[in-house]
């Protein structure tokens, strides 16, 4: 129904390095023609016109916020010894725990001390988006600021697939939750819907230049700043404007991404500069890291393997280094620093061959699992994925060492590469308001879940486990025992729910109308699943606290308890209810319903309480 579409849809692609926002309006007529708004008027671009931000922050001395975004190239951090300010970036990546630990092993300095801190730098920094976001849409819409909350506002937002755990999807929520994202107004709301891998994999086929038939297998991939994910698509239906995907394989990721090809860049020029003591004294002490947030650098890294950009060396100037600066030992020439074009290709090609192993995985699952059909595009997207070396490096690869399943991929790049996660949130949320079907129809479970439950007791199957006879029916019963709902590897309709249906027996004097269903996942293959609580391999995700408060006696079902002798059976009364899992791509979500309707209330009807150990669970 018309009411029921958004006034405003707004997609945030948080960034590792630059974080992209676009909005749109859905009329009541027409949605998918609503024009797709990239904001790009950032505070500090000046006339630059950036399609995306800075994801940085300056903090002063006292933990107040200086600056953030493009505003943190003129903030003077380090020139003032009176202002001890500091400067963070890249604090994304350290939402995960393991990233976090891993960067305190090898001694990164500007990891966050832990978790907490990095949602802290999150939260500040989603807290600028969104107050910039609202002062854009009010700008170009003419909506003043009371408007705005009266507004029904869809917030969007993504996730890296190599994000797998429910800790750390629950921390990036709280992170938007904290920053105001879905809670200014009434009928304000903020989801995570897609992985990233997903969001691109729909900005391919719903913005794409290759005509796709019914059929086509593609893989997406998507590298940015700091992940690279993938995802295996098989086209459904081609047909404008509904087409419809479906995953082939999970959605997987890796820990590559630009950053890297930054850190090594700041490495190799200190390894070189280091070797001369007397020239490190006529430097600044940060003079690797300036150059490689210079715009040369930038502009280096991104043109590299362009044909007009080609050359034997490359001489980027050295920020505060005086321009008549020689030294050939270090290769530096008029207060620039000589890279070989060996050199800058060296910084690519690791990622470029662990990309590789990457993309060789995904076809070595297809032949493995009789996938037949070869997959005809492989498209590129994100900051690494829009450079033109990476692109003919994996097509070069592609041809020299070819796989059955890939014989003739043509290895393309999407337009706007950079935005094509932004895009891909939006596309699919409207093709939602107009079509039964969203673009993505299934997905492929990267984990198991199940329901602790009872079972009529059987003694060929539950030799030795906790038995206990019902009062009611005077039958026995397996208590703890799993009720696998979702398999890892199981195919899951986006437009469906998984249902779990409950008969909790109630004794008429008993007033309570609050039930608790525990919620276990497993990473271990399918095969090897637990069936009982007491066997190893299944951890506790959260308990479900199902809250039917109003609803009385005559909405339920009159039963007697079993007659015994002459006594005549007490009456009781059961009550039949579900609880909806909505598995979205990166997060579980719960509904309650009862007598065939999503049950409300005057309260909150569904209530989670997560557990520590089993949100570490990778799923």
């Amino acid at each position: 129904m018309a009411s029921d579409r958004p006034d405003i849809l707004v997609a945030i692609d948080l960034g590792t390095t630059y974080t992209g926002v676009a909005w749109a309006r859905p009329q009541q007529k027409e949605v998918l023609q609503s024009p797709i708004q990239i904001i790009h008027n950032w505070p500090g671009s000046s006339t630059k016109n950036e399609q995306k931000v800075h994801t940085c922050l300056i903090y002063n001395d006292d933990d107040s916020l200086s600056s953030w975004g493009y505003q943190c190239e003129d903030d003077d951090v380090g020139f003032s010894p009176s202002e001890k300010k500091q400067k963070r970036e890249f604090f994304k990546i350290f939402l995960d725990r393991q990233t976090l630990v891993d960067a305190h092993r090898q001694g990164i300095h500007q990891a966050p001390e832990s978790v907490a801190a990095a949602q802290t730098l999150v939260s500040d920094y989603l807290r600028e988006i969104y107050a910039h976001v609202r002062a854009t849409v009010e700008l170009h819409t003419g909506i003043e600021r009371v408007g705005w909350r009266e507004l029904a506002v869809e917030f969007l937002f993504s996730v890296p697939t190599t994000w797998r755990s429910q800790e750390v999807v629950n921390a990036f929520k709280r992170c938007i939750a904290d920053a105001g994202f879905g809670a200014e107004g009434a009928r304000h709301t903020a989801a995570v819907d897609l992985t990233e891998s997903e969001a691109a994999a729909v900005g391919t086929i719903k913005n794409s230049t290759v005509a796709f038939r019914a059929g086509d297998i593609f893989l997406s991939v998507d590298a940015g700043g700091g992940t690279t994910d993938f995802a295996l698509m098989q086209v459904v239906e081609a047909r404008e404007p509904f087409p419809r995907l479906s995953q082939i394989n999970q959605v997987d990721g890796i820990g590559i991404g630009s950053t890297l090809i930054d850190r090594a860049f700041v490495s190799l020029i200190n390894n070189r500069i280091s070797q001369f003591p007397d020239l490190v004294e006529r430097l600044p002490p940060d003079c690797a890291e300036r150059l490689a947030r210079s715009e040369r650098f930038r502009t280096t890294k991104h043109k590299f393997g362009e044909g007009v950009y080609q050359s034997t060396c490359y001489k980027l100037p050295l920020d505060g280094v005086p321009f008549d600066l020689t030294h050939p030992g270090a290769q530096i020439q008029g207060g620039r620093i000589v890279l070989s074009r060996e050199e800058i290709q060296s910084l690519f090609d690791p990622h470029v061959e662990s990309i590789m192993r990457k993309i060789y995985q995904q076809l070595d699952w297809m032949q493995a699992n009789n996938v037949n059909q070869a997959i005809s595009y492989m498209i590129l997207s994100g900051g690494l994925g829009s450079s033109k070396y990476v692109r003919d490096r994996i097509q070069s690869e592609m041809m020299i060492t070819p796989h059955p399943n890939a014989h003739q991929v043509k290895v393309l790049q999407t337009p706007n590469p950079q935005l094509v996660v932004v895009k891909g949130l939006l596309l699919d949320r409207l093709q939602k308001l107009e079509s039964p079907t969203p673009v993505i129809i299934n997905r492929i479970a990267r984990a198991s879940y199940g329901v602790v439950c009872k079972t009529r007791y059987n003694p060929a199957i539950h030799f030795d486990e906790d038995i206990r006879t019902d009062p009611y029916d005077g039958e026995q019963y397996a208590i703890g025992q799993i009720d696998w709902i979702i398999r890892k590897g199981d195919s899951i309709n986006t437009s469906a729910p998984i249902i779990s249906r409950f008969n909790k027996k109630v004794d008429p004097k008993d007033s309570n109308r609050t039930w608790d269903s525990i919620i276990v996942i497993s990473g271990l293959d399918r095969d090897l699943l637990p069936s009982n609580t007491r066997q190893q391999g299944a951890k506790q995700l959260c308990v479900v606290k199902s809250d039917l408060t109003g609803v009385s006696h005559s909405d339920m079902v009159k039963k007697r308890k079993a007659r015994r002798l002459l006594i005549q059976g007490k009456k009781f009364y059961e009550c039949m209810f579900e609880v909806r899992a909505i598995v979205a791509a990166a997060e579980l979500r719960f509904e309650l319903w009862f007598a065939g309707q999503r049950f409300s209330g005057n309260h909150e009807p569904i209530k989670i309480t997560w557990d520590s150990e089993g949100m570490l669970v990778e799923a």
